[in-house]
This record gives C-alpha cells, sequence and structure tokens, in this order.
C-alpha cells in the first residue's frame, strides 16, 4: 500500500490529475479544491471507467466562491474503488482559477502469497 497525493492548477480543458497504473488498483479517498482567482468560479470533475469506456461526471460546474474551497472525503471508509486505467478528469471555467488535490491509496492488484 502507498499513500499518494496529486495536484493540479486545472485548466478550462480537461486535465487528467491521475490515472491508476498498469498492475495497480487504488482508493481514491479525497478530493479539495480551492478558488485561487479574485471571483467566483466554477469548476467539473468526471470519473474515467476504463473497464466500461465510460466518463461519469462527479461534480458538474460546481461554483466556487473567491478563495473558498470545497473538499470531499477524507475520513474513515470515505473513498471510491479504482482499477487499472481508471482515471480522474477536471477542468475549471478559467485558467489557473482553481488548484486541485486528489489523494489516492494505491495496492498491487494481484494478491503475492494469497
Amino acid at each position: 500500500m502507498i499513500k499518494k497525493t496529486f495536484g493540479a492548477s486545472l485548466l478550462a480543458a480537461d486535465t487528467t490529475v491521475y490515472e491508476v497504473p498498469t498492475g495497480k488498483k487504488a482508493e481514491w479517498v479525497l478530493l479539495y479544491a480551492t478558488d485561487v482567482s479574485g471571483s467566483t468560479t466554477s469548476f467539473s470533475v468526471d470519473f474515467y471507467d476504463a473497464s466500461e469506456t465510460a466518463t461519469l461526471p462527479i461534480l458538474d460546474g460546481y461554483s466556487l466562491s473567491a478563495k473558498d474551497f470545497f473538499k470531499i472525503g477524507g475520513e474513515y471508509n470515505e473513498f471510491i474503488m479504482m482499477h487499472e486505467g481508471d482515471k480522474i478528469i477536471a477542468s475549471c471555467a478559467s485558467d489557473n482559477d482553481v488548484s486541485f488535490l486528489v489523494s489516492v491509496i494505491e495496492y498491487n492488484d494481484i494478491i503475492i502469497g494469497g
């Protein structure tokens, strides 16, 4: 098990913030976004399910006030299970208006010795 955090200054175009590596699975345990601009902005977050080749919206045009933040997760047993090739994709209304962090716990997809 390896705990990791990934961050990005979001762009208006979709940005892949995290992709589960080959041979791994992951628990997505925290999403944290901060409006770093001087005015209200919005951001979107999608989950790409590689097994279904489907993009599922998690947040769509979520509005953040200037200097405000948004958090999902971080508590015990709050996670989204992700598999090899799954992605967390995010964007915001204007380039660099939102700082975005996700925390995951990665595991080997094959149980060794079991």
